[in-house]
């Protein structure tokens, strides 16, 4: 990422959000505000502010908080102020999988440092959050208020179900590691590759609504519309790559059922694709690859399912495709990996540390 981008105003998202968090915390967030150059006066502006002066807006913060986590009071209170095209999509949603879709767009709109992944493995789905922000202090906690408005999003579009396994965090145990216990509700295990919401993975298609398609294609208008408004056109190559990772499924598919998945016509996907001279065959290898390391990382999945999933006929084609893509044969990038310790010796090491 280019570093003048911590120079680029972008959105504010809901400010209403961070007043909210900051009375919860126990401060005021006026003094906040003014330092960083926001208006108090009319809550219904939209304001813009520098990704610098947003992050130094969330440090302050931090600091000032006493009776409660900051980030987690954010993303408990967080609501899409600005853009209600997005609260009208998801209210038109059937399925957490289909929620997820608000990712791709809040990344454009709210957050452009900002990307919420999906991987699934065997029973469970990880909704992994990741930032790109070079030489920026205090990310990690700004993950942790993004975890924090996902779960509370999921939690309310499921009627307060337990979706929830765990969470996994990437930072080192903290000081006061019961926050986390408190707020999630479940197991968490600190020191980890990413920060992820772990959910039972059949909740991803649970049906949690009344299925409407032409209420929900009307609400996805809306939102698209908003966005042309917003940012222009948007490639069509990272709408591709969001839709292949969202449903995994179409790793086995051609580009119809992308397409319908995008609602877009096939010759009309074609055509975008061509326009920014890019192959979908080439989009979806790249996707396919990407999957295959992420599934290899887990060591209870096995090669066949790995092959399967990906929509290769066997093992040998997806032992191929992998050299191809990497040099290394499946196995080779495995053992490579090295053998991180299990789920269980984790937990056991954090409350041998906790006693």
């Amino acid at each position: 990422m280019n570093p003048a981008f911590l120079s680029q105003p972008i959105p504010v998202p809901a400010m209403g959000s961070w007043r909210q968090a900051a009375s919860q915390c126990g401060f005021s967030i006026d003094p906040v505000f003014k330092e960083v150059g926001i208006g108090v006066a009319d809550p219904q502006v939209q304001h813009h502010l520098a990704p610098a002066e947003l992050l130094k807006a969330f440090s302050m913060c931090m600091t000032r908080a006493r009776d409660r986590h900051f980030p987690f009071a954010l993303g408990e209170a967080f609501v899409f102020e600005h853009f209600a095209e997005l609260d009208t999509f998801m209210s038109s949603c059937t399925s957490i999988r289909d929620i997820l879709e608000v990712a791709c767009w809040a990344k454009g709109l709210l957050a452009p440092w900002m990307t919420l992944h999906l991987d699934e493995f065997g029973s469970e789905a990880h909704l992994r959050v990741e930032t790109n922000v070079p030489n920026a202090r205090g990310m990690s906690h700004v993950r942790e208020a993004v975890l924090a408005a996902v779960h509370q999003l999921a939690r309310r579009a499921t009627r307060g179900a337990n979706w929830l396994l765990s969470v996994r965090v990437r930072s080192k145990q903290p000081e006061h590691p019961q926050h986390f216990s408190d707020h999630f509700g479940v197991p968490i295990f600190f020191g980890e590759t990413a920060d992820a919401l772990v959910m039972d993975r059949r909740w991803l298609d649970q049906p949690i609504g009344i299925c409407a398609p032409d209420a929900m294609t009307q609400a996805r208008q809306l939102v698209e519309r908003r966005l042309s408004r917003e940012m222009g056109d948007r490639r069509i190559l990272e709408e591709v790559r969001w839709a292949l990772e969202r449903r995994p499924e179409l790793l086995r598919e051609g580009l119809e059922a992308t397409a319908a998945a995008m609602g877009l016509h096939p010759r009309t996907l074609q055509r975008r694709l061509q326009a920014e001279g890019v192959k979908y065959v080439d989009i979806q290898s790249d996707a396919k690859r990407h999957r295959a390391q992420t599934m290899l990382r887990r060591r209870a999945i096995s090669m066949e399912s790995i092959s399967t999933e990906l929509g290769f006929s066997d093992r040998r084609a997806f032992t191929f495709a992998f050299k191809r893509w990497t040099g290394l044969a499946p196995s080779a990038y495995r053992a490579q990996l090295g053998s991180p310790p299990t789920l269980v010796a984790t937990s056991v090491l954090q409350l041998a540390q906790q006693a």
